[in-house]
């Protein structure tokens, strides 16, 4: 409580400098375009992607401060996120808004390891809890992937290190009143192996199809997108300390949403649709997993922009079900489904020209729980053209997985159906100051989910995350532009413990040269990832992990408005390392792609 009241006093400050916010945004359960002012909010968008050969969500989003990713493996291998020290299953993911999780997962947390960017237009991350905004599983904050219009014709090749091969097709036409984007991406590698020692390659193929549309009717008062998004990627596997010569991964996931938008005299009204399934298969000798989920999503809102306010109410409701079966020495299932419906108000107010004030609430009726609610309050004021100040309180749970609820294996453990949410909440203050964006915040996680006696119970006590996340960027000359960022963070568990895999320092900065007339970009990167704990491979113990310093660059040239390549060194100190311990790292590659546009 002590937090919502000092956040309540530093928005009721008064500042009367003049000012605008100028913010974009594109999560479908923000109501303006200044939902987001008060948060942390970052954004890689396709022209980043495009100049440094991305190929995968760890290359695309290595450079944002406070992001800690752990790849079990090189590319194409299952990749955990820790955002801002908190848990690897604290972060929503979504695609244009709508929950995408596979539900089949033991403890709710996403692979970022197949999420591969050539079908993707944009990636949105908001690092504060969301629950008021949208929904449960939103502790750490948000990653919201963006498909949208290409606005072009073009093909692109790649080659590289380990054998790597890439294709991209993109397509824009117009139907009538419709725009149809057609996207394709195909990338294939025979990979290093992920046993530090092993001697037998794992690569991936990896395969993703995008189909989506915008489509204005009648006076252009009504809008209707659709978006269809096909992945089917496959990857060989080790079991982390020595090759293992057949096992292998088969992972397919299949999105549609559907979106209409009404426009009238106060604001406009949001329909919207998503299902999301997924379909993995483990094969290791004889013995198949298999992994199977659905979500169905249903959102409706309304936006009424009323002079400086802008009132969002809305309602909710998703449907999930996980299926699986783990067969061999280690075998166990569940077959469960669950649902939730919930209720929102969300509002934005501009107090004056520099100051705005956010706040939202959520109540939650989820089966088989006691209701919850979630809130938001938070401000923004801009004291001079140079320095502006954020404040947010805000709050969100994690809801058991259907595992951890209704699970079973055959060494005595069984789910209990009676877990409680985990609870989460943030303070974050921060300020603005010319190029140097500067945010302290801390999160108090509550009645957290943990594995002990053969199932799963709530625990008490309190864990803690604390943090300061700093970003400086500025212009050295026209053509340069120096960006840094550095975060600290300490993750401690209930009992004073530091958490794993979550290092105390980490640092990253970018170099990018556009020359003046657009022919050449330059990009050089350092991503630092310092010392922390981890587990050992072989013996389980707690161990202490070096700190790493990674090097990537990448040039890319324009021969004309329809010709360009891209050539990248990543990891050009040739850095030898594991992360996490027992799963090895891509040594020194590189990768070259042409594009052509018609």
């Amino acid at each position: 409580m002590y937090k919502f009241i000092f956040t309540l006093l530093l928005i009721l400050i008064p500042f009367s400098a003049k000012a605008q916010l100028e913010i974009t945004i594109y999560l479908m359960r923000s109501n303006t375009d200044v939902a987001t002012s008060t948060t942390t909010y970052d954004m890689v968008d396709s022209y980043q992607m495009q100049t440094t050969n991305t190929t995968d969500f760890v290359t695309a989003v290595n450079n944002v401060t406070g992001l800690n990713l752990v790849q079990s493996g090189p590319t194409g291998q299952q990749v955990s996120m820790f955002m801002r020290g908190g848990d690897s299953n604290h972060t929503l993911v979504t695609m244009n808004g709508l929950p995408i999780g596979d539900a089949s997962t033991t403890n709710g947390l996403h692979d970022f390891g197949n999420n591969f960017m050539g079908t993707i237009t944009a990636i949105e991350i908001v690092k504060n809890p969301s629950g008021a905004m949208v929904g449960p599983n939103s502790i750490g904050g948000v990653v919201n992937f963006i498909t949208g219009d290409v606005y072009e014709h073009s093909i692109q090749f790649g080659i590289g290190s380990n054998n790597l091969k890439t294709t991209q097709i993109k397509t824009h036409t117009n139907i009538g009143s419709t725009h149809v984007n057609i996207m394709a991406d195909g990338k294939m590698s025979d990979g290093i192996s992920v046993a530090p020692n092993g001697t037998e390659d794992d690569g991936y193929i990896a395969r993703s199809l995008n189909v989506n549309t915008r489509t204005l009717i009648g006076d252009d008062k009504n809008e209707l997108k659709t978006n269809i998004m096909i992945n089917h990627n496959d990857s060989d596997l080790d079991n982390g300390t020595s090759d293992d010569l057949d096992y292998t991964a088969e992972n397919k996931s299949n999105i549609y949403q559907i979106f209409y938008k009404h426009k009238n005299d106060t604001g406009h009204s949001n329909f919207s649709y998503g299902y999301a399934e997924y379909d993995r298969t483990y094969v290791n000798g004889s013995e198949i997993d298999t992994y199977d989920s659905h979500r169905h999503n249903f959102l409706a809102s309304n936006t009424f922009v009323l002079g400086k306010v802008d009132l969002v109410p809305g309602i909710e409701y998703e449907h999930k079900q996980a299926k699986f079966d783990n067969k061999g020495s280690y075998n166990s299932s569940v077959d469960a489904w669950e649902y939730n419906t919930a209720y929102f108000v969300n509002s934005n107010m501009r107090i004056q020209d520099n100051a705005i004030l956010s706040a939202g609430v959520r109540h939650q009726t989820l089966e088989d729980y006691n209701d919850y609610t979630t809130y938001k309050i938070g401000g923004w004021y801009q004291i001079s053209e140079t320095l502006k100040l954020r404040s947010n309180w805000s709050n969100s749970v994690r809801t058991p997985t259907l595992y951890e609820k209704y699970g079973a294996d055959n060494f005595g453990y069984t789910g209990n159906p009676n877990l409680n949410v985990e609870k989460g909440e943030t303070l974050d203050i921060g300020f603005n100051l010319a190029g140097l964006d500067v945010v302290w915040y801390t999160t108090d996680i509550t009645n957290a989910i943990t594995y002990s006696n053969s199932t799963y119970t709530n625990t008490s006590g309190v864990s803690e995350r604390t943090g300061v996340e700093a970003n400086y960027n500025y212009m050295i000359n026209p053509e340069w532009q120096h960006n840094l960022g550095a975060h600290w963070s300490q993750a401690e568990d209930a009992n004073g413990t530091e958490l794993l895999r979550r290092p105390k320092w980490s640092f990253n900065q970018s170099f990018v040269k556009q020359e003046m007339t657009g022919k050449y970009t330059t990009t050089v990167t350092h991503l630092y990832t310092g010392e922390h704990l981890d587990t050992d491979a072989s013996t389980w113990a707690r161990k202490e992990m070096p700190g790493v310093h990674v090097f990537d660059l990448h040039h890319s040239i324009n021969f004309d408005n329809d010709t360009s390549i891209t050539a990248s060194l990543m990891n050009a100190t040739d850095e030898d390392y594991e992360r996490p311990d027992g799963y090895n790292q891509d040594g020194r590659n590189w990768a070259i792609t042409y594009k052509k546009k018609f």
